[in-house]
């Protein structure tokens, strides 16, 4: 195995990471909001270590990319790989600027007992996951098909 190899692989885990962080707390938080108490405290604490791992993953696979696309990795250069780039960075964007405000305003008015404000607040995490895995899909698709 060389150099190009481990970035590959690195790469691939990292994505695959990436795309299953966001694959299931969503759900399971809005059902955790719709029971009521005790439910929504470990579908929180779920939705905080997702959004870390999604956060992380993103990171690696952005990190791991860039080297694999670089002269390390011996991978050429083409538009496919940038516009897989720009949708990554696209995706990372949205998790910053939107899921994890979101997560907070959730969490703070569950801590205040408004649960009503909490449900309607996690409404938005049904965009965040379609649209975060739309721009995953459409990353790899570019990466993986030559543009």
């Amino acid at each position: 195995m060389n150099l190009a190899h481990a970035l590959r692989f690195l790469h691939i885990l990292s994505a695959a990471l990436w795309m299953g962080a966001a694959l299931s707390w969503p759900g399971a938080l809005r059902r955790a909001l719709r029971l009521g108490p005790p439910h929504p405290a470990p579908a929180l604490a779920q939705a905080r270590a997702a959004l870390g791992l999604d956060l992380g993953a993103g990171l690696a696979t952005l990190v791991t990319g860039l080297l694999y696309a670089s002269p390390l990795g011996g991978v050429s250069l083409r538009i496919g790989i940038l516009i897989g780039l720009a949708l990554a960075l696209a995706r990372l964007a949205l998790l910053v600027a939107l899921a994890r405000p979101t997560l907070r305003v959730v969490s703070d008015r569950v801590a205040g007992g408004d649960l009503e404000g909490a449900r309607g607040a996690s409404r938005r995490m049904a965009a965040y996951t379609g649209t975060a895995h739309l721009l995953w899909l459409l990353a790899l698709a570019t990466m993986v098909f030559p543009f």
